[in-house]
């Protein structure tokens, strides 16, 4: 058991001691950035910004004019306003039918960290949406799954420490 817990140790020191390397900010790189290259990185051209939203502001104002007009009428009408706009491309925050999510987060990790009490909260919060309680379902399962490996592997170590007669405290 003592060499588990060593190894495990060792393994999260690793861990984070990678973490840490990757986050690593020498005074050398500080002192190299220079005041012309902060003008340069905060300072862009508006113009720019506005020319890139040009067909999204005339697309808008169409809207708003016609009020209720859909993407197909406007395509078979007025196609011009919408170079550059695609149909099928979807914004990464939504969601439209069946992917509604309990609170923003995942079914399947609902059902993975929580177990059965997630499956409660993600079949209570999306009005009884099947589709979302089965992925939490799965998650529950996967969940599961893997607490009992892990369950195995240590009631397995402890087997396999206490037939070599040591104990924790090296008696």
């Amino acid at each position: 058991m003592k060499q588990i817990i060593l190894k495990s140790f060792c393994i999260f020191f690793a861990v984070m001691m990678m973490t840490m390397q990757t986050f690593a900010y020498s005074i050398s790189t500080a002192n190299a950035i220079t005041q012309s290259d902060i003008q340069t990185i905060t300072q862009f051209d508006d113009s720019e910004v506005y020319t890139a939203f040009e067909g999204v502001s005339a697309l808008d104002q169409y809207l708003t004019v016609n009020n209720g007009t859909t993407y197909s009428e406007i395509s078979r009408e007025n196609s011009s306003i919408l170079n550059g706009v695609s149909a099928t491309t979807s914004l990464p925050l939504t969601t439209t039918g069946t992917d509604e999510t309990a609170f923003g987060i995942p079914s399947f990790l609902w059902g993975c960290v929580l177990g059965w009490v997630g499956m409660l909260i993600v079949y209570l919060v999306t009005d009884n949406n099947k589709a979302q309680t089965k992925k939490a379902l799965y998650g529950c399962l996967v969940g599961t799954a893997v607490e009992v490996v892990l369950y195995v592997v240590l009631f397995a170590a402890t087997a396999a420490t206490a037939s070599t007669g040591t104990s924790y405290y090296g008696y």
